[in-house]
């Protein structure tokens, strides 16, 4: 059963009718899962959006940790990026493609949001725009190589809060997530890493305790 705290309706319309958009739009594609030289917006949305369970989820995450700034890697039509707003006080959000970023900042003025700052650009080059701020969350939502996850969670380091936490999307994704992910966990900074399929997630809150936990969810 959902929870209507973090249930957005409006949201849930939008999604639906991005579904219906068959509107063109140029690839520019930094990491692995896009194909050809154009898309839609109707693909886009039905292969890269977030489900909306992982969305509330992320948004309940959000909450728990009563965050005052969160950082998205991967913006895509924004509606998760609407979701995480609703709970944090300030999100920063990157998105490789200048076309996409535009919908969904047009998307966020339609939802009546604006405590989200948005950026354009492959992350990497984009990092010092946006690392002037330490944050309480951060999703990674972007490239799907092992390589890249790593080094976006090395550079995550440096602008984690202590009790921040981080959450890698699609960890297994492919094998090679799979060994980046294996990798993660191997270091000695975090404390609890949880496995919950669809995402991975990481702190190096010393108030836990360390261990290895697995869900489905």
């Amino acid at each position: 059963m959902r929870s209507a705290k973090f249930h957005y309706a409006a949201i849930e319309t939008m999604r639906s009718s991005l579904k219906s958009n068959t509107s063109a739009l140029p690839v520019v594609d930094y990491g692995a899962g896009s194909t050809g030289r154009t898309s839609t917006v109707s693909g886009i949305a039905r292969r890269s959006l977030k489900r909306p369970k992982h969305a509330r989820a992320l948004a309940a995450l959000a909450a728990h940790l009563q965050c005052d700034t969160a950082l998205e890697l991967g913006t895509s039509l924004g509606l998760t990026s609407a979701y995480l707003a609703h709970h944090t006080k300030a999100l920063t959000t990157v998105e490789g493609n200048r076309h996409i970023q535009a919908i969904a900042q047009s998307n966020w003025a339609a939802l009546g949001i604006q405590n989200i700052r948005s950026f354009s650009g492959e992350f990497d080059e984009a990092w010092e725009e946006f690392a002037d701020t330490e944050y309480d969350l951060i999703f990674i939502d972007g490239n799907h190589r092992g390589e890249a996850l790593i080094r976006y969670v090395d550079k995550s380091l440096t602008v984690l809060q202590p009790h921040g936490v981080l959450v890698c999307d699609d960890i297994h994704w492919s094998p090679d997530m799979e060994t980046a992910w294996e990798q993660l966990c191997s270091m000695p900074e975090w404390t609890l890493q949880l496995d919950a399929f669809e995402w991975g997630l990481l702190t190096r809150n010393q108030a836990l305790k360390r261990e290895h936990v697995s869900i489905r969810f």
